[in-house]
């Protein structure tokens, strides 16, 4: 798992961008501010960057197909490691990549913003288990655990590749209180997805972040990327 400050690798950009396919190059071009398209190219340069150390090749080489829903997924060329699978989220100057080899992977992280309503966004969009663990907090303490699940869910989402067309009131987040990580349970079924486990991450004030990996049996390795992945 990879966190990146996108400020610390502003000096990279034109390296990075040279490695981004057509295809991304038109995506970053579309964004309407120059912060956001910057952030775009240093976070999309910055996974090719890591995947290369996986699968062996050149960062501006590797290849990429997309699903039914859209998640992202290495092909062509790119195949030839030992099925790599990868998920990347950014928010505001940070981004937050993870690498697994033969399990699907689900990140995301979120800069924590002032103001939210997070009991009325919870309630809104929450399962009911979750949204009441949220008004039972007070003070910071209520933002931070909306957060916690924010991330928590849609680390999820992503990690199955469902986007949002799975509700997030469809499925509840466990945290047992004592461990980071937490199970999900399905909302229709009220059974436990056992093929999903979820971890929350520390990344520092004002940051949240996930983790969604599928199977079990699995650990951990965290890579805070202050310095050139180029050299």
């Amino acid at each position: 798992m990879w966190f990146c400050d996108l400020v610390l690798h502003e000096g990279d950009r034109s390296a990075l961008a040279s490695l981004l396919s057509v295809d991304e190059q038109a995506r970053a071009a579309r964004f309407a501010f120059e912060r956001d398209r910057h952030r775009f190219i240093t976070s999309h340069g910055l996974l090719r960057t890591i995947l290369a150390r996986y699968v062996g090749g050149a960062a501006s080489q590797i290849e990429f197909s997309a699903g039914a829903q859209g998640k992202p997924a290495l092909s062509g060329r790119s195949c030839a490691a030992e099925d790599i699978q990868f998920s990347l989220s950014h928010s505001g100057a940070y981004a937050l990549g993870a690498v697994a080899a033969g399990r699907a992977v689900g990140v995301d992280v979120e800069v924590c913003r002032p103001g939210v309503d997070a009991l009325q966004l919870a309630e809104r969009f929450f399962a009911a288990g979750e949204s009441q663990q949220i008004a039972q907090a007070r003070g910071d303490a209520q933002s931070r655990l909306f957060y916690r699940y924010w991330t928590a869910k849609e680390a999820y989402l992503k990690g199955r590749g469902v986007g949002l067309s799975l509700g997030l009131d469809r499925f509840e987040i466990l945290f047992d209180g004592r461990s980071p990580r937490a199970q999900v349970r399905v909302a229709d079924s009220g059974a436990l997805d056992t093929n999903w486990e979820v971890q929350s991450l520390s990344l520092g004030d004002q940051v949240s972040g996930a983790l969604a990996v599928e199977g079990d049996a699995w650990q951990t390795s965290t890579f805070a990327s202050g310095h050139s992945l180029l050299r």
